[in-house]
């Protein structure tokens, strides 16, 4: 291990000085090659984070979550924040309740199941995404 860092640590200069050998514009245009080489490259499935780009999938299909009276009465909150992956056949799947401190139940997972997305849009292709949701925390009917 000690080899390794003073390798690590011998190297350091030469990794720092690496990029100031390379004039600006050499640079920025090497790093626009990269990236244009990796978008066609990227496999689209592979969920990213949502953000600016890409833009935030959206609900095309399927009712709103809703929340047993009970499950609501430990919370004060009156919205809720939900992260799920977002599949470029419109599916929302591994879903994490965020915000308040309740787990879906079941009836919720089988909501979640029902809802169609379209794809966030990155470059003007759809793209799988990983994107928190915010909604009303509504209350189920009692049966």
């Amino acid at each position: 291990m000690p080899g390794l860092v003073s390798l690590l640590l011998m190297s350091a200069p030469v990794l720092a000085a690496e990029p100031a050998t390379q004039d600006k514009a050499t640079f920025e245009a090497e790093f626009q090659r990269n990236l244009e080489a990796f978008e066609q490259n990227m496999d689209r499935g592979t969920p990213i984070p949502c953000g600016n780009p890409p833009m935030r999938p959206e609900r095309i299909k399927g009712e709103d979550l809703q929340f047993a009276p009970s499950r609501r009465t430990r919370t004060k909150a009156t919205t809720y924040q939900l992260k799920c992956t977002f599949h470029l056949d419109g599916t929302a799947t591994d879903c994490l309740m965020l915000t308040p401190g309740v787990d879906l139940d079941a009836k919720n997972r089988e909501t979640i199941k029902q809802w169609r997305f379209k794809p966030a849009l990155y470059k003007d292709k759809p793209i799988a995404t990983t994107c928190t949701l915010s909604g009303k925390l509504k209350p189920r009917p009692e049966n």
